[in-house]
């Protein structure tokens, strides 16, 4: 069986978004907030975890992380409100389950 990987959206400074992939969200959460994190979120500070969800493997995850970065702003304030929309979307077009994280 694979690993679980996470998808999460952090809302930062500037009422700006991130979208990032991790084995453990909360932990890479953590490093974002110490600034030890992505370059993104060094410049842009987190303020919250928006959204969180979870699939089997590295692979599907990229993939997952790469089609919401994709996204207009717009449409991903969406799929952080209203989170099974992008889980329908994510198996439409990528033919990859996904589920929200319950963590």
């Amino acid at each position: 069986m694979k690993d679980i990987y996470y998808i999460y959206i952090l809302r930062c400074e500037g009422d700006t978004l991130y979208t990032g992939i991790a084995r453990d969200y909360r932990a890479r959460y953590e490093k974002h907030l110490a600034g030890t994190g992505a370059k993104y979120t060094r410049s842009r500070k987190p303020v919250r975890i928006e959204r969180v969800w979870q699939t089997q493997g590295r692979s599907a995850a990229s993939r997952v992380e790469y089609f919401l970065k994709k996204n207009p702003r717009k449409t991903k304030e969406r799929f952080i409100g209203e989170a099974n929309l992008f889980v329908e979307r994510v198996f439409e077009k990528l033919d990859i389950d996904i589920e929200i994280s319950k963590d």
